[in-house]
């Protein structure tokens, strides 16, 4: 089976053969890749220039609803545990989007407004983050990005858990595209999401990261655990 093969077939891997030394070693390969960086750049470049009309839209409408804040900025994980500023759009009420962070409670949680609750549905608050992905703090594909307390506590359930942060956070992912995604509610949530993250570091291929990202535009059930 090819790597690109690998990381479409997740399940086919079996993580507890995965010494921590063999897997970092893998995650070497894909962050030491001109390839990947040359498509991150090109990617995200190209897609700020053709969404900023989208981008225009989207921020009159959010700001048009509370005369708040157009963008919301938080604190995330990255590469090797460093701490980089997220940007989306805001989708939260103005007095929820800078408190302590608290998982959302799906899609009829109180706290986000109804231009958010679009936003969410359609993954289009994420968009913003083709800015972190210039700055070379995100991949356009990788391990989604948790907030840090999230992190911390997933950190002490999960012993393979920090080996996401051996590669850039991404914008999309394997997890993603195989319905891996939405509010953590239960510790098999996560099992399932931090093996489909490793199974991609484990078989990354340049290759594989454009079908990941064709299928996180293509597929029609994208958006059906995003709220």
């Amino acid at each position: 089976m090819s790597n690109s093969d690998d990381v479409l077939a997740p399940h086919s891997v079996v993580l507890e053969s995965l010494t921590e030394q063999g897997l970092t070693a893998k995650a070497g390969r894909c962050v030491g890749s001109r390839a990947k960086r040359f498509f991150d750049l090109f990617g995200s470049s190209v897609g700020l220039v053709l969404l900023l009309p989208l981008f225009a839209l989207i921020a009159v409408a959010v700001y048009a609803h509370d005369r708040g804040p157009v963008f919301f900025r938080q604190q995330r994980t990255g590469l090797h545990g460093q701490l980089f500023s997220i940007w989306k759009f805001r989708t939260m009420r103005l007095e929820d989007a800078s408190s302590r962070f608290r998982q959302t409670s799906g899609r009829n949680d109180p706290r986000i407004t109804p231009v958010g609750r679009f936003l969410r549905a359609t993954s289009l608050d994420e968009l913003p983050q083709l800015i972190n992905i210039l700055s070379g703090q995100m991949s356009l594909v990788g391990p989604r990005p948790h907030p840090v307390a999230l992190d911390e506590f997933l950190a002490a359930q999960f012993k393979n858990y920090p080996m996401r942060q051996s590669v850039r956070p991404g914008l999309t992912g394997l997890a993603q595209v195989m319905g891996a995604r939405g509010p953590i509610n239960s510790p098999d949530d996560m099992e399932r999401r931090l093996r489909y993250d490793l199974a991609y570091i484990k078989g990354w291929s340049l290759f594989g990261d454009i079908r990941i990202v064709i299928a996180t535009i293509l597929s029609p059930s994208a958006g059906k655990k995003a709220f």
